[in-house]
């Protein structure tokens, strides 16, 4: 099934019962988290749970929405040693003992997986049970887990295109990435920021060393300036070297914090954005028209942030600087460069704009409602 829209339903569905499972990084949580919104939206009454770790990030986001999180055990495979491989093999035994558990008792009429390895013993304990199962797959090239995953799938909601080729395309639809409501509203506007042009730097929940050690070493040169304002999110590791770099200039225009709580807020006063190349981050860059300097993480999984932001570069919204090159004198060479050209950050950001698939939530919701009633 390859479409690139679908019309969500107008009428109110019945409420139905859903588990979203997936968890590890925000990228995995927060598409999760965009959708439970939309089906609220479309079923009134719908019970919407999580699976997911008591370890990673799902244990802090998804009760803070407001939704309630069954923990299983998990742990990963790829790349690990032998006693890693039997951890993964008992974590992956109970997390599927307690799923099935899980299943039986609270009889969800849809499971949805947005990926890490929380997702595959619910997955497989959904279709032991015959409990419709889809998945929401974020990235150009899919991780391992989701390849697996995906063969016990209805229905693959893809948020690049080329993922097709790693599924069976008659299940696949293109939807592009769901984002939370908040990067969603009130458009583009950055509202009473001050005088000057607005970098906005983040590594991520937990921060990225490559960036927190580029930042601080420009901050040499950019704190001696008077147009520039600079936030920067480091995670806490990074957070205490990179403040001492940027205390040379005023505090209310150069700040450094472990962790931004609204981002939705910091991304709509940024002029240009320095980042990860994560598809979640590019999705919500792109609901809000921000052109971006990407730095992918040259470990990711297939090195898949490097062909998404590739893409982005080809399509005019973003500059890739690679990992290896990113250093204090290149940040600040191609930072300078586009902030002082207007008319290429206008462009940049409209090219932004033109890739953003704002109804992406709310077409997986319809669409998920569509399989529950099949």
């Amino acid at each position: 099934m390859n479409r690139t829209e679908a019309e969500p339903a107008r009428d109110p569905h019945p409420p139905i019962r859903v588990l979203i499972t997936g968890g590890g990084t925000g990228g995995h949580v927060y598409p999760g988290l965009a959708v439970a919104g939309a089906v609220a939206t479309a079923a009134p009454g719908s019970e919407i749970r999580f699976a997911g770790t008591s370890r990673g990030i799902e244990s802090v986001l998804v009760p803070r929405a407001g939704y309630r999180l069954a923990t299983l055990p998990a742990s990963g495979l790829r790349g690990l040693g032998g006693m890693a491989r039997v951890m993964f093999l008992v974590n992956f035994i109970l997390g599927f003992l307690r799923s099935l558990l899980l299943l039986l008792v609270w009889r969800p009429r849809v499971v949805l997986g947005t990926g890490g390895y929380v997702s595959a013993p619910v997955m497989l304990a959904a279709r032991a049970l015959g409990i419709t199962c889809a998945l929401q797959e974020q990235n150009a090239v899919p991780g391992s887990t989701n390849r697996l995953v995906g063969k016990w799938a209805r229905r693959i909601y893809l948020g690049f295109g080329g993922a097709a080729a790693y599924f069976k395309s008659e299940r696949c639809l293109e939807t592009g990435n769901p984002v939370r409501r908040e990067f969603l509203a009130a458009g583009t506007a950055a509202g009473d920021r001050g005088p000057g042009k607005h970098l906005l730097i983040f590594g991520g929940s937990r921060g990225a060393a490559t960036l927190s050690r580029a930042a601080a070493a420009a901050a040499v040169t950019w704190t001696g300036r008077t147009d520039l304002a600079v936030l920067a999110q480091t995670g806490p590791r990074d957070r205490e070297m990179v403040a001492e770099a940027f205390a040379a200039g005023p505090e209310d225009r150069f700040a450094v914090v472990a962790y931004i709580e609204d981002m939705a807020t910091a991304l709509r006063g940024a002029d240009l954005v320095v980042c990860r190349a994560g598809a979640m981050t590019l999705a919500e860059l792109q609901a809000l028209g921000k052109p971006a300097v990407l730095v992918p993480f040259p470990f990711a999984t297939d090195d898949h942030q490097l062909r998404n932001a590739e893409d982005c570069e080809k399509a005019g919204a973003a500059v890739v600087l690679k990992d290896g090159n990113c250093d204090g004198p290149a940040l600040v060479a191609v930072v300078d460069e586009l902030l002082g050209d207007a008319e290429r950050l206008r462009r940049m950001g409209k090219a932004a704009a033109d890739l953003a698939r704002p109804e992406a939530a709310a077409v997986i919701a319809a669409d998920l409602l569509q399989l529950a009633d099949q």
